[in-house]
């Protein structure tokens, strides 16, 4: 029986190889999109965004918080204007993304202890550039008021700096970015998109390689073949063990060479990794064997799954958190195991999860592989029953 199983096995993983759609779908889009998708954010932080400042009071404390914000990482300051409407009518042009507005009088004010509203402008379309602006030109004007507020404390209490900072912050809040300390972009979405990528190829190249036996025979030199004609619960693990091989290699490759060489936080280790991607796949490739008893021509799982693969990926719930999502929404997504799976996967690889604290995750993955296992098993044996020919899909 294990022989048999492993030439199913052999017969299939050949296919990857040698049909053209598999070939596409089960190796290319892999390691394809592995280095296409992570490749734009490879800076992996937003940095020199273009701004303007606009100087309604042209006094040494003004162009004091100008070169502040000139010397940030974050926006490069490319304008200096004197009105308000050049700065308005640059960001209208996308010449520059925001401007702050330092108003008139600030220095006369900060000096007699007054109220100073400096008023930040973004380019809200772009969401990543607005945070950026706006926490350059905030920082900027908050260290400037507290250097003046620190040092008009040590004058007038002859006290130490230091002594003058306590006591215009006598409680100091330390904040710390843990497993994105860079506040990387890439770090946060590519690894949960690797996840889906892996899913969609695999569902749609086990559809597109067909799924009950009268379906896969428009390869007319396999019809009589002993391969093709087992039974279907054979037929069913031996396909299932080939396509977990070969995903297997690519959750090596993406854990062991994409990480690296992205500089991707890799905390995972080897046994939790290893029960992931056991249940993982199991889940995928048994969803992928109840998809493809449905489709009688392999086109329409790719037409039917690409135009899918968007909506796929909002429901994994990485982009936006699930308890905001609508509730019909969250219970579809149920169905899909990405929905688990990127979780699972950014607690292990991300946050260096063991086995246990990853548990529920897993268990959903394995509930899910059970269930599409038996659809998969009856699905195969009721289409092995049809007499239906399609001819040359």
């Amino acid at each position: 029986m294990i022989l048999r199983l492993l030439k199913v096995a052999f017969a299939e993983w050949k296919l990857f190889y040698t049909d053209p759609a598999a070939v596409l779908l089960l190796v290319v889009a892999g390691v394809l999109y592995a280095f296409y998708y992570p490749t734009p954010y490879i800076n992996q932080t937003v940095t020199k965004v273009p701004v303007a400042v606009v100087d309604l009071d042209n006094t040494v404390m003004s162009r004091q918080l100008i070169q502040m914000a000139a010397a940030s990482q974050q926006v490069n300051v490319k304008s200096v204007y004197a009105e308000m409407q050049e700065a308005e009518a640059a960001m209208a042009r996308e010449e520059i993304f925001g401007f702050m507005v330092i108003p008139e009088n600030m220095e006369k004010n900060i000096r007699g202890n007054h109220p100073v509203s400096v008023n930040i402008f973004t380019h809200g379309a772009y969401v990543m550039l607005h945070g950026a602006i706006g926490t350059a030109f905030s920082t900027c004007a908050l260290t400037l008021g507290a250097t003046h507020k620190v040092k008009q404390i040590a004058l007038s209490k002859k006290v130490p700096s230091t002594s003058a900072m306590a006591m215009r912050d006598p409680i100091p809040i330390s904040i710390q970015t843990l497993f994105n300390s860079s506040g990387s972009y890439s770090n946060y979405v590519v690894p949960s998109v690797l996840v889906v990528i892996l899913q969609q190829s695999l569902i749609i190249g086990i559809c597109v390689l067909g799924g009950s036996r009268a379906h896969r025979r428009f390869r007319r030199r396999f019809r009589d073949s002993a391969v093709e004609n087992e039974t279907a619960e054979i037929r069913y693990f031996g396909r299932s063990l080939a396509y977990f091989l070969h995903y297997c290699s690519f959750i090596l490759f993406y854990h062991c060479i994409i990480y690296n060489i992205f500089d991707f936080p890799r905390r995972g280790e080897i046994l939790p990794m290893a029960v992931f991607s056991l249940v993982f796949l199991a889940s995928v490739i048994n969803l992928g064997m109840v998809v493809s008893q449905v489709f009688l021509r392999r086109e329409s799982s790719m037409q039917l799954f690409l135009y899918l693969s968007i909506p796929i990926l909002f429901l994994a719930n990485f982009s936006w958190p699930s308890y905001l999502m609508p509730r019909w929404m969250v219970s579809i997504s149920y169905i899909l195991p990405s929905t688990f799976a990127v979780p699972a996967w950014l607690s292990i690889e991300q946050m260096g999860a063991d086995i246990y604290e990853v548990a529920p995750r897993l268990y959903q993955l394995a509930v899910q592989a059970i269930v599409y296992l038996f659809l998969g098993l009856l699905l195969t044996r009721a289409r092995d029953k049809a007499k239906i020919d399609v001819g040359d899909m």
